[in-house]
């Protein structure tokens, strides 16, 4: 579901009239789904399967698996992968107006 969420939205936002209400709601909407699924999926790696496997694993395995993973990044995404997918998120939120992070944290002043 989150790859079709994903699809979603990369469709919405590449496409030039994504300023157009209809085509913005349904981006929003998608969005607001993709965050709703992500945040509790985050928050379980997060406080059990992280500290599970390194429970289960010794730091040595642990470290290559990590370097397995790397590997397979490199194979699929070519030597820059992540730096490129890091780019392409960077492009994406400064096209929807959600790159400067400090437009959307509140102000001390703003604290009750």
């Amino acid at each position: 579901m989150g790859r079709r969420l994903t699809d979603g939205i990369l469709s919405v936002a590449a496409d030039p009239r994504w300023k157009d209400p209809d085509k913005r709601s349904a981006l929003t909407e998608n969005m607001l789904l993709f965050i709703r699924m992500y945040r509790p999926h985050k928050a379980r790696e997060d406080t059990v399967l992280f500290p599970a496997l390194h429970s289960i694993v010794s730091s040595s395995e642990y470290d290559s698996l990590g370097d397995l993973f790397e590997d397979k990044e490199r194979e699929i995404f070519g030597e820059d992968g992540f730096e490129s997918a890091v780019r392409e998120v960077a492009n994406l939120e400064r096209s929807l107006g959600l790159y400067e992070l400090s437009e959307f944290t509140p102000r001390i002043g703003a604290l009750r």
